[in-house]
């Protein structure tokens, strides 16, 4: 039975204390909607996949499980190890519940269901389940809304993955938000020139999508990286800020092609995104990573006032699909459902607060002649 401090969600952006003989009833990091939360989380995603639709993504629906065997070629082994598992009473096999999105439809794409006409432009709403520790204080099934983009390999297909996104967020009402846009071949390519073990480039990715430093400077220290790799590789993850981060980030890939390209991409991307009049909500980061290995481009998360984690984001990944057939370029993004909806919930709470605060300083305000 979970502890006395324990709480179990109810409703998205809502928790409820349950007495202590009802905790063991619900299981930890799963939601019950109520009606209303449910009525306006369903007005959100319609809106979401209306604005979808429009710029002619059409939705796709997911099997809710799948044969591990054949899901197993696009997913990372952290992530199997997080699967929920259960074996067909018909065959015998091992099926697992979807644990994400874009693995099923780089499958769908492999298998030819889509057919062959490229380039494709998909979306989805769908529920992802994982394990995560319950001391994590993350959910198990997560709500999502996503986008993917299959056949196209340019600067202008990111830049339309990031304006899809940014449109589906003022669609839905959230006026404030960061976009961190990154590209995972500029750090890799800085631990590649360091010479750096397969597996201590992992770690080291690792702790620089958590920023942090020491644990990095632990790794380099480990894998006895020279002093002047390592200079280069402890600053990339706080370079973070406008077009100066570029020019700091060519001298710091100097002599190394793979990082270099990876910052002449991602500086065609920004400028598309500055074109279009984009630029107050983007920051660049060149220590941004997503959770996923699949990605090998392009990355981005979006971030609000109020909520201590990303919404949602996606990237590029060229080779995922291959890993079921042929490789073919695509990118793509997914809204955290709750999270979203609490960043709508935290904005909206603010905008009254400031409503009300106007209207006492107005209250209270003298006319002097």
């Amino acid at each position: 039975m979970p502890p006395a401090s324990s709480k179990t969600r109810v409703g998205l952006g809502q928790t409820h204390s349950l007495p202590v003989q009802d905790r063991s009833l619900v299981p930890s990091g799963m939601a019950t909607i109520l009606p209303a939360a449910a009525k306006q989380v369903r007005v959100l995603e319609a809106q979401l996949l209306e604005r979808l639709t429009r710029r002619g993504y059409d939705e796709i629906i997911l099997p809710t499980f799948e044969y591990l065997d054949v899901l197993t070629p696009g997913l990372e082994p952290e992530l199997i190890e997080k699967c929920y598992t259960f074996a067909d009473r018909t065959t015998g096999r091992v099926l697992l519940l979807r644990p994400d999105a874009t693995a099923q439809i780089a499958r769908t794409v492999a298998m030819g269901m889509l057919g062959t006409q490229l380039p494709l432009r998909v979306s989805y709403r769908t529920s992802v389940f994982r394990y995560e520790p319950e001391h994590a204080g993350r959910d198990r099934e997560i709500f999502q809304v996503g986008a993917e983009y299959i056949g196209a390999d340019d600067a202008a297909a990111d830049s339309e993955m990031l304006i899809l996104m940014i449109e589906c967020l003022k669609q839905v009402g959230l006026k404030s938000f960061k976009i961190s846009l990154g590209h995972v071949g500029f750090f890799k390519g800085l631990l590649v020139r360091a010479g750096l073990s397969p597996s201590g480039q992992k770690r080291a990715e690792q702790a620089a999508a958590r920023k942090d430093l020491p644990r990095l400077q632990e790794i380099l220290a480990d894998e006895r990286v020279a002093a002047r790799y390592a200079a280069s590789i402890l600053e990339a993850p706080e370079l973070c800020g406008q077009v100066e981060v570029l020019d700091r980030g060519r001298i710091l890939a100097k002599g190394d092609k793979f990082a270099t390209q990876a910052l002449i991409r991602l500086a065609t991307v920004y400028r598309l995104l500055c074109q279009a009049g984009h630029q107050d909500v983007l920051f660049l980061d060149l220590g941004e990573f997503r959770g996923f290995d699949y990605y090998d481009g392009i990355v981005f998360d979006v971030f609000a006032e109020g909520v201590g984690v990303e919404l949602g984001g996606g990237g590029r990944y060229d080779h995922l699909i291959g890993q079921f057939g042929r490789n073919i370029p695509s990118a793509g993004f997914a809204f955290n459902v709750d999270r979203l909806f609490r960043g709508l919930q935290v904005q909206s709470s603010a905008s009254v607060a400031r409503g009300a605060a106007s209207g006492r300083i107005r209250k209270g305000s003298k006319r002097t002649s």
